[in-house]
């Protein structure tokens, strides 16, 4: 991939009725919430908002919250707070005997599906393969390159 960056995306739907006119907001992207796992951890809003003035004019805006700009402590990676939580006796991120057997079952019929596929192959660098694309724009949508 191009970045290393891992988020999840919510793009929201349209209003059913808009209250603009379709040329006021046809340069805005849709309403989405990202939520940035890492590097950056954070949470970002992004939504069109009337610029205050007395013309009607829409601008995408964003509302960020990032952990590191946040919080002058700094955030324990992964393993750290792993190993800190195994110390201290602390189960909750331990799965239980249950937990992973319902996993499996879960699991399981995934990978034997999985076995008689061969991926699409790609060039490194790159977003994936050009069926990854086909396979959204079929239903009308995209990938959202962050």
């Amino acid at each position: 991939m191009p970045r290393r960056v891992t988020e999840v995306a919510m793009m929201l739907k349209r209003a059913p009725h808009l209250p603009f006119t379709a040329i006021d907001t046809e340069d805005l992207t849709g309403n989405a919430i990202v939520m940035r796992i890492q590097p950056d951890e954070g949470i970002t809003l992004r939504f069109g908002a009337k610029v205050p003035a007395t013309q009607m004019e829409i601008r995408d805006v964003s509302m960020d919250f990032a952990y590191n700009g946040s919080f002058s402590e700094a955030s324990p990676e992964a393993y750290e707070r792993l190993i800190l939580d195994v110390l201290l006796g602390e189960p909750p991120l331990f799965p239980t005997q249950e937990e992973v057997e319902l996993s499996w079952e879960i699991l399981d019929p995934v990978l034997k599906f999985w076995e008689n596929v061969t991926p699409e192959g790609y060039a490194a660098g790159t977003w994936g393969p050009a069926c990854a694309d086909e396979m959204l724009a079929r239903d009308g949508f995209e990938w959202r390159r962050p």
